[in-house]
């Protein structure tokens, strides 16, 4: 069951993202001044994918996702699991950031639609098995070595 929803993690903030673009394209003047309903939709999608993956982490669910038929796979461990849930955090702080001290100006709204595709992005990169796994896993098992535990 929770193995199906792992889509959503890197989905959750690409799809909000890619809605709010869309609508930007559609109504540019009445988007570009809805400005705190844009951001806050983008960061409660960030929320709920950290959500997820922090479920995830906590079950110790470790497989492979297969997505779009066998075309994506995305694979679930405890390394990915772990780097998606900072990810999103660093991604969070920047948002909240980003709505306490940024004024509303032309381009706050593609601000945040650039950032909640990327955070997905970010998502699909430590979600990807191998580009990530050769990269990070020297840094785990270094970690796993000293006994620093997560």
């Amino acid at each position: 069951m929770l193995l199906n929803l792992t889509w959503l993690i890197p989905g959750f903030p690409i799809i909000a993202s890619v809605f709010i673009a869309l609508l930007l394209l559609a109504f540019s003047k009445t988007i570009n001044r809805l400005t705190k309903p844009v951001s806050y939709l983008i960061i409660i999608s960030l929320i709920f994918s950290e959500i997820i993956d922090f479920i995830l982490f906590k079950k110790n669910i470790a497989a492979n996702y297969l997505l779009f038929g066998s075309q994506f796979e995305l694979v679930i461990d405890r390394p990915a699991l772990i780097t998606g849930e900072s990810i999103g955090i660093i991604f969070l702080v920047i948002m909240l950031f980003s709505v306490a001290k940024l004024k509303r100006r032309a381009g706050y709204v593609r601000y945040f639609v650039f950032l909640g595709f990327l955070s997905g992005l970010a998502y699909l990169f430590s979600f990807s098995g191998s580009l990530f796994h050769n990269i990070y896993d020297p840094l785990i098992s270094y970690l796993d070595n000293i006994n620093f535990s997560f």
